[in-house]
């Protein structure tokens, strides 16, 4: 058995892992996403992502046997085309095909947080559940569900845009365009576009220092120093964004039924427990005690590699399945 790739194509990074046949990652680059809205640029910026970490690991590409990648936004995952990714620039972008012909190699091409909530059921926290919803609060709202065992994609892959579903009829608005979309009130965009206002007026002053009033500066790394720096009204922001994340659970536990939810992004990765807990505890309050009080809340194993590990793995199967196909 060969290696693989497993990529994870984000609006603010790239991290590409060589993975060997057990899942293990063998090694890792993680870069910026280029700063551009055109397609072709970014792609460019995929592949040299790819051959520096195959050059570092002094891998050559005859040893890797398929790239599996997970990106943003909606993808028709049957024809490996980003259908809308517009942090990207990608609009119907065949990039299954282009990996395809660039590297002369299989691949498969999935919504990033499918790929993430696919780990976690294979390998990680969720192994042996066979209903689960997985949620990533970062710069938007990444969602996965796998149902009965298999990630749930609907009629062409579009399923799982949990962030937009609507909490707030003419709430705020969405990255997407709509108003009062759940990502809209979860993501750490949001909180960022809160916090601003906060730095301006004095109550945000580790913000303040650190990114102004700029709120694309403020990453979630910085919003956890104001947090430990005693900023009570940044630590407010963040708690909303929790409580609302538990709103959108408890939503999910009544139409889905599922058997647990795995919680990652930058937002967890940074708060860890103390985010999660106040998701599950506004979960378990607005849910129906009957559905809810069985359902199982985890942070992700992985964490920042659950999309390349997810990735890697949904390769493997699609080449199995067609070995024996």
């Amino acid at each position: 058995m060969g290696k693989r790739i497993g990529f994870d194509l984000g609006a603010t990074k790239m991290l590409c892992c060589i993975l060997d046949e057990k899942g293990n990652i063998l090694h890792r680059l993680k870069r910026k996403s280029v700063a551009s809205q055109k397609a072709q640029e970014v792609y460019s910026a995929i592949v040299q992502c790819i051959e520096e970490c195959l050059e570092e690991a002094s891998i050559s590409l005859a040893e890797i046997e398929g790239i599996g990648m997970g990106a943003p936004g909606v993808v028709n995952f049957h024809k490996g085309i980003v259908l809308e990714a517009p942090n990207l620039g990608f609009k119907d972008y065949p990039l299954r095909k282009q990996l395809e012909k660039t590297f002369s190699l299989p691949a498969v091409v999935d919504n990033d947080v499918n790929l993430a909530t696919y780990a976690e059921v294979r390998k990680g926290v969720a192994k042996g559940m066979k209903h689960v919803i997985g949620l990533f609060p970062g710069t938007g709202l990444g969602s996965g569900i796998v149902l009965n065992g298999d990630l749930y994609r609907g009629s062409f892959g579009g399923a799982g845009e949990v962030g937009h579903t609507i909490l707030e009829l003419e709430g705020r608005l969405c990255g997407c365009g709509g108003y009062g979309h759940l990502e809209a009130l979860v993501s750490r965009s949001a909180i960022a576009k809160d916090v601003v206002a906060l730095a301006a007026s004095g109550k945000a002053p580790t913000v303040l220092d650190k990114a102004g009033t700029d709120y694309r500066k403020i990453k979630s790394g910085l919003l956890k120093k104001a947090v430990d720096a005693g900023e009570k009204e940044v630590e407010k922001a963040v708690l909303r964004s929790a409580w609302f994340l538990g709103i959108g659970m408890a939503n999910l536990v009544h139409i889905l039924n599922p058997e647990g939810f795995v919680l990652g992004g930058g937002l967890v990765e940074k708060f860890g427990s103390y985010y999660v807990e106040a998701a599950e505890a506004s979960m378990r309050k607005h849910a129906l005690p009957s559905l809810v009080k069985s359902v199982r809340v985890q942070i992700s194993a992985f964490l920042e590699d659950a999309v390349a590990v997810g990735a890697a793995l949904l390769l493997a199967e699609e080449l199995k399945g067609k070995e024996h196909g």
